[in-house]
């Protein structure tokens, strides 16, 4: 999955990002079905979105801020479509996979030290990341599971996407072209993905018509134009 996604700022426009180095300031700053979302919630969410960037914190823009709180809220959404979280929760094997996984990934990162050096400039414990992943992958899990069953993609636009971005890449950057059935399998995952990312933007608008969402400031408006564009590639 690509994503799960803006609202308010006002508090944090007036308070420094002192706040995210440990002094607690909390308060509501939404509800979404009369269930609020903290200060504290979006500030660490805030903070976990930027480790996960590498981003540091005195680069956090206002955009930045909206943009967590607007995938809370979406969080909150999905939250209330479900029956049973923990049947999508992952174990706790899966979540120390990923974050070796993450650690890898980030330089430096799998010295202890270091490890430990980077978490604390975002005012963060390894828990949280680990509890970061595990929010992350319960919903996608459960994305996965309401949405796959109902994205069919047909052979004709497999093809389509081949012949139309696949092969001109490859031909373009002068590499060994690899075959239509060699990549088959690929390209119709990236389209599943695709699909359900316009399902997911469709289902997320009809839940925000459909739900009391209010805020200390006005929301932005969202549209449903093309959908996500899809990250990644073959």
């Amino acid at each position: 999955m690509k994503r799960l996604r803006h609202i308010v700022i006002s508090i944090l426009l007036v308070v420094p990002l002192a706040a995210f180095a440990g002094e607690v300031i909390d308060g509501v700053i939404a509800t979404v079905n009369r269930k609020p979302i903290l200060q504290s919630e979006w500030d660490d969410a805030v903070r976990y979105e930027a480790f996960m960037q590498q981003k540091p914190l005195r680069a956090v823009t206002e955009g930045d801020r909206v943009s967590a709180l607007e995938r809370l809220i979406d969080r909150r959404l999905l939250e209330s479509q479900m029956s049973d979280a923990s049947r999508f929760a992952p174990s706790r094997d899966e979540v120390r996979v990923g974050l070796a996984k993450l650690r890898e990934q980030i330089p430096g990162a799998k010295d202890n030290q270091a490890w430990q050096k980077m978490l604390s400039s975002y005012a963060l414990k390894e828990r949280d990341i680990e509890a970061g992943l595990r929010s992350e992958t319960l919903m996608m899990n459960f994305i996965e599971v309401r949405l796959r069953p109902s994205v069919h993609v047909q052979p004709e636009e497999v093809e389509a996407y081949y012949r139309a971005q696949v092969l001109p890449d490859m031909e373009k950057v002068g590499v060994k072209v690899v075959t239509f059935e060699e990549l088959e399998p690929r390209i119709r995952e990236v389209l599943v993905q695709q699909h359900i990312d316009q399902l997911l933007d469709t289902w997320l608008h009809n839940l925000r018509q459909q739900t009391p969402i209010h805020s200390s400031i006005p929301l932005p408006a969202r549209s449903l134009s093309a959908g996500r564009e899809a990250e990644g590639g073959i």
